[in-house]
Protein backbone atom coordinates (compact mmCIF):
# COMPACT_ATOMS: atom_id res chain seq x y z
CA UNK A 1 0.00 0.00 0.00
CA UNK A 2 2.81 2.31 0.65
CA UNK A 3 4.31 1.38 -2.47
CA UNK A 4 1.05 2.50 -4.00
CA UNK A 5 0.81 5.68 -1.92
CA UNK A 6 4.28 7.20 -2.84
CA UNK A 7 3.45 6.25 -6.89
CA UNK A 8 0.03 8.38 -6.45
CA UNK A 9 2.46 11.45 -4.37
CA UNK A 10 5.45 11.23 -6.92
CA UNK A 11 3.29 11.18 -9.79
CA UNK A 12 0.77 14.06 -8.43
CA UNK A 13 -2.30 11.56 -8.40
CA UNK A 14 -4.69 12.41 -6.01
CA UNK A 15 -7.11 9.78 -4.88
CA UNK A 16 -10.18 10.13 -1.96
CA UNK A 17 -11.93 7.53 -0.88
CA UNK A 18 -15.27 7.33 0.91
CA UNK A 19 -14.53 10.49 3.02
CA UNK A 20 -16.65 12.52 1.63
CA UNK A 21 -20.62 11.90 1.68
CA UNK A 22 -23.26 12.97 -0.26
CA UNK A 23 -26.85 14.51 0.95
CA UNK A 24 -27.79 11.25 0.63
CA UNK A 25 -25.10 9.48 2.39
CA UNK A 26 -23.57 7.82 -1.12
CA UNK A 27 -20.22 6.87 -1.18
CA UNK A 28 -18.10 9.43 -2.81
CA UNK A 29 -14.37 8.90 -4.78
CA UNK A 30 -12.77 12.07 -5.38
CA UNK A 31 -9.67 11.60 -8.13
CA UNK A 32 -7.66 13.97 -9.87
CA UNK A 33 -5.06 13.04 -12.76
CA UNK A 34 -2.76 14.60 -14.83
CA UNK A 35 -3.95 14.83 -18.56
CA UNK A 36 -1.23 12.56 -19.77
CA UNK A 37 -1.54 8.95 -21.50
CA UNK A 38 0.46 7.47 -18.76
CA UNK A 39 -2.47 7.20 -16.65
CA UNK A 40 -4.89 5.92 -18.36
CA UNK A 41 -4.11 2.56 -17.18
CA UNK A 42 -4.64 3.77 -13.62
CA UNK A 43 -8.03 5.47 -14.58
CA UNK A 44 -8.97 1.97 -15.68
CA UNK A 45 -7.97 0.13 -12.73
CA UNK A 46 -9.58 2.62 -10.26
CA UNK A 47 -13.22 2.37 -12.06
CA UNK A 48 -12.73 -1.48 -12.20
CA UNK A 49 -12.15 -1.64 -8.10
CA UNK A 50 -15.26 0.40 -7.59
CA UNK A 51 -17.16 -1.43 -10.10
CA UNK A 52 -16.39 -5.08 -8.87
CA UNK A 53 -16.85 -4.16 -5.26
CA UNK A 54 -20.65 -3.04 -6.33
CA UNK A 55 -21.11 -6.33 -8.18
CA UNK A 56 -21.08 -5.26 -11.37
CA UNK A 57 -21.40 -7.77 -14.18
CA UNK A 58 -18.29 -8.60 -16.57
CA UNK A 59 -19.91 -7.10 -19.44
CA UNK A 60 -20.86 -3.97 -17.37
CA UNK A 61 -17.27 -3.54 -16.07
CA UNK A 62 -15.96 -3.63 -19.26
CA UNK A 63 -18.46 -1.14 -20.37
CA UNK A 64 -17.61 1.64 -17.37
CA UNK A 65 -13.72 0.34 -18.23
CA UNK A 66 -14.66 1.62 -22.13
CA UNK A 67 -16.04 4.95 -20.99
CA UNK A 68 -13.57 6.48 -18.51
CA UNK A 69 -10.93 5.68 -21.12
CA UNK A 70 -12.99 7.29 -24.20
CA UNK A 71 -13.52 10.47 -21.82
CA UNK A 72 -10.00 10.16 -20.86
CA UNK A 73 -9.24 10.18 -24.56
CA UNK A 74 -11.51 13.15 -25.16
CA UNK A 75 -9.35 15.48 -22.44
CA UNK A 76 -6.25 14.33 -23.94
CA UNK A 77 -7.02 15.33 -27.31
CA UNK A 78 -7.38 18.71 -25.91
CA UNK A 79 -3.93 20.43 -25.61
CA UNK A 80 -5.11 22.88 -22.77
CA UNK A 81 -6.55 20.21 -20.84
CA UNK A 82 -4.20 19.93 -17.97
CA UNK A 83 -6.41 17.53 -15.01
CA UNK A 84 -8.78 14.95 -14.98
CA UNK A 85 -11.03 15.50 -12.48
CA UNK A 86 -13.37 12.51 -11.24
CA UNK A 87 -16.07 11.88 -8.84
CA UNK A 88 -17.42 8.41 -8.49
CA UNK A 89 -21.20 8.61 -6.61
CA UNK A 90 -21.83 4.61 -5.45
CA UNK A 91 -25.02 4.19 -5.42
CA UNK A 92 -26.86 0.90 -4.46
CA UNK A 93 -27.72 -0.02 -7.66
CA UNK A 94 -25.88 2.49 -9.50
CA UNK A 95 -22.26 4.25 -10.47
CA UNK A 96 -22.37 7.56 -11.13
CA UNK A 97 -19.26 9.57 -12.60
CA UNK A 98 -18.73 13.04 -13.00
CA UNK A 99 -15.79 14.47 -14.87
CA UNK A 100 -15.44 18.08 -14.12
CA UNK A 101 -13.70 20.74 -16.21
CA UNK A 102 -13.44 18.57 -19.43
CA UNK A 103 -12.06 20.95 -21.83
CA UNK A 104 -13.70 20.55 -25.35
CA UNK A 105 -11.82 22.16 -27.96
CA UNK A 106 -14.73 23.09 -30.63
CA UNK A 107 -18.52 23.83 -29.91
CA UNK A 108 -18.83 21.72 -26.99
CA UNK A 109 -22.04 19.16 -27.09
CA UNK A 110 -22.57 19.77 -31.02
CA UNK A 111 -18.77 19.14 -31.90
CA UNK A 112 -18.42 16.45 -29.15
CA UNK A 113 -21.76 14.75 -30.73
CA UNK A 114 -19.95 14.10 -34.19
CA UNK A 115 -17.10 12.45 -32.93
CA UNK A 116 -16.59 8.27 -32.93
CA UNK A 117 -15.60 8.37 -29.00
CA UNK A 118 -19.15 10.09 -27.77
CA UNK A 119 -21.16 7.45 -29.69
CA UNK A 120 -18.76 4.57 -27.81
CA UNK A 121 -20.09 6.46 -24.30
CA UNK A 122 -23.51 6.86 -25.68
CA UNK A 123 -23.27 3.23 -26.06
CA UNK A 124 -21.96 1.52 -23.43
CA UNK A 125 -23.65 3.82 -20.08
CA UNK A 126 -26.97 4.28 -19.64
CA UNK A 127 -26.78 7.73 -19.63
CA UNK A 128 -24.81 10.02 -20.76
CA UNK A 129 -25.09 14.42 -20.23
CA UNK A 130 -22.96 17.07 -21.17
CA UNK A 131 -23.22 20.67 -19.11
CA UNK A 132 -21.95 23.62 -19.58
CA UNK A 133 -22.01 25.35 -16.11
CA UNK A 134 -20.69 29.15 -16.16
CA UNK A 135 -17.85 28.27 -18.97
CA UNK A 136 -17.32 24.97 -16.89
CA UNK A 137 -18.07 21.79 -18.97
CA UNK A 138 -18.48 18.62 -17.22
CA UNK A 139 -20.02 15.02 -18.43
CA UNK A 140 -21.86 13.30 -16.09
CA UNK A 141 -22.01 9.30 -17.09
CA UNK A 142 -24.09 6.67 -15.33
CA UNK A 143 -24.37 2.36 -15.69
CA UNK A 144 -26.89 0.77 -13.60
CA UNK A 145 -26.50 -2.65 -12.13
CA UNK A 146 -28.53 -4.99 -13.68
Amino acid sequence: MQIFADFCHQSKVFLRWGDGKTMDNVDRVEISLPVKKEYARLLRLAVAGIASRMNFDYDSLEDLKIGIEEAYLIALENAKQEKFNLIFEIYPSRLEILIEGLEAAESFEEEQSKKFGFSILDSVMDEVKWTDIGGVRNLRMAKNIR
